[in-house]
């Protein structure tokens, strides 16, 4: 039975593993932070993230593989984390380990990050090694489950900044329930949780200001905890990159979303463990107040730490509520089976940002010059040979340059000479009248205001100085070429 699970899993997270759309922004950040040389700046590109180092370490040796073969490296901790859940399903019943196994095989949240270029599917798989060692030395004395517990610890804060407050609440819990633990591990785990915390406060400029200076796009508001569930639970991902302003922004898809998280809160709370759920309870509350203080963006993947805790108050919940429990399992199965023959579901999902496309679109134009806005040229070296054409940018790292007059960038272009404009929609959409209306408006981010400026001043130049247009469009991107005639 368990090896029909395993292999089901495995299968979905092969599924349309190939994405014609190539990497987008998180996933070339990954990419080219392990694709730097150790000697010239890797630690340096490490400092400049707000994640750890332990999946860029992962990642490189395969750095000059195909973007399938490095999606790979995402389905094997992916597969690995089933039979971990079912160990841990397994620490309480035979059927609660088949029922968390079945529960990480087919959730679609865990598949769609197998298939990322990221590393919280690494991150899912350290996780649940903490909570299994955990589980077991709670149940025991036996210290090598404490060491491996400790083993596991150090691979989730090695991974992911923001896991340090799961790690910190999940070894108090350890310490409250070891009323009898020797003052040398008492000492050692305190110090531990001690070390990790001083080191994320004493580089806030490496890690915890990073992150709203890289996401600035996000505002927390009460959607945030719905979607939370509703990613976790149901075939439809929402909060990816941030919520929309309303919970039930697409009626469409409402019931996909809403039928299997309920079908999952009913096992959840069937079966919450106490000590468990308050970890849980005070990891979310903590990163809300750092959502809420702007310090980062609440979405689902950065808490993904407790799911291995919520599978397992599902799989528990299903387990005691016998026969019906086994009718609600085989419902929230379903709902995801089914959702797998829909054109939403999470493997077949674009890439709207994936730098291929521009690839693709820029080999068929050839322009000779190449403006790019929003992302610097080196973003799409993979995936196009543009290294002898005459390259420009307008960034965000230079975007205040041309604050004043950004068409200048245009006059650099020869009379006679072809250029290629490439915007990113999705940060330039805005119309100048909305603009000139809300350019002081500080619920606005001022990037998604500066680059639409940015863009409808180059449409406007093009326009009069340009002709010969080719206008091509994919997912989120506009590429314009055009012959400079005055």
């Amino acid at each position: 039975m368990f090896y029909i699970i395993f292999l089901f899993g495995l299968l979905l997270r092969l599924t349309n593993i190939i994405k014609p759309e190539g990497m987008w922004n998180d996933e070339y950040v990954s990419w080219y932070v392990a694709n730097t040389p150790f000697c010239e700046g890797f630690w340096q590109e490490i400092l400049k993230q707000c994640h750890m180092p332990l999946y860029y370490l992962y990642l490189k040796p395969l750095v000059h593989c195909s973007d399938t073969i490095l999606r790979l490296t995402s389905v094997l901790p992916g597969v690995l984390a089933i039979p971990v859940m079912y160990l841990i399903g397994k620490e309480y019943s035979k059927k609660c380990g088949y029922y968390a196994a079945t529960i990480t095989s087919i959730l679609s949240f865990l598949v769609y990050y197998s298939q990322e270029i990221r590393f919280y599917s690494l991150l899912f798989l350290f996780s649940a090694l903490t909570l299994l060692f955990a589980i077991r030395y709670l149940k025991n004395n036996n210290y090598k489950n404490l060491i491996w517990y400790i083993i596991s610890a150090l691979l989730v804060l090695s991974t992911h900044i923001i896991g340090v407050i799961y790690i910190f609440f999940l070894s108090a819990y350890i310490i409250f329930k070891k009323k009898k633990i020797s003052i040398l591990i008492t000492t050692a785990i305190l110090a531990f949780i001690l070390i990790c915390t001083v080191l994320l406060l004493k580089l806030p400029e490496n890690f915890l200001r990073m992150l709203p200076a890289s996401q600035w796009w996000g505002h927390f508001s009460y959607t945030n905890i719905l979607f939370l569930f509703t990613d976790y639970f149901s075939p439809i991902l929402t909060n990816n990159v941030t919520a929309p302003p309303v919970f039930f922004y697409d009626k469409s898809i409402a019931l996909w979303m809403i039928f299997p998280t309920l079908i999952a809160i009913i096992g959840l709370f069937a079966g919450i463990k106490r000590g468990f759920a308050l970890i849980s309870v005070l990891t979310l509350i903590v990163m809300g107040i750092m959502a809420y203080c702007g310090m980062l963006v609440f979405i689902t993947k950065y808490s993904i730490e407790i799911l291995p805790v919520l599978i397992l108050f599902v799989s528990l919940g299903f387990t005691r509520l016998n026969k019906l429990g086994l009718v609600l399992l085989i419902i929230f199965v379903l709902s995801h089976l089914f959702a797998y023959f829909t054109p939403y579901y999470v493997t077949k999902l674009k890439r709207n940002e994936g730098h291929k496309i521009v690839g693709d679109i820029l080999n068929k134009q050839n322009s000779q010059n190449i403006i790019f806005t929003y992302y610097e040229p080196t973003r799409f070296y993979r995936y196009t040979d543009i290294k002898n054409k005459n390259l420009y940018y307008i960034s965000k790292s230079n975007r205040h340059l041309y604050k004043q007059n950004p068409a200048r960038i245009l006059s650099e272009i020869p009379v006679g000479g072809s250029v290629s404009v490439v915007f990113l929609d999705s940060v330039s959409f805005f119309d100048q009248k909305f603009i000139e209306a809300n350019k002081n408006n500080p619920d606005i981010p001022e990037m998604f205001i500066t680059f639409s400026e940015i863009k409808n001043t180059l449409l406007k130049r093009l326009d009069a100085d340009f002709k010969d247009y080719d206008i091509a469009r994919g997912g989120y991107w506009t590429v314009i070429k055009g012959v400079r005639y005055k």
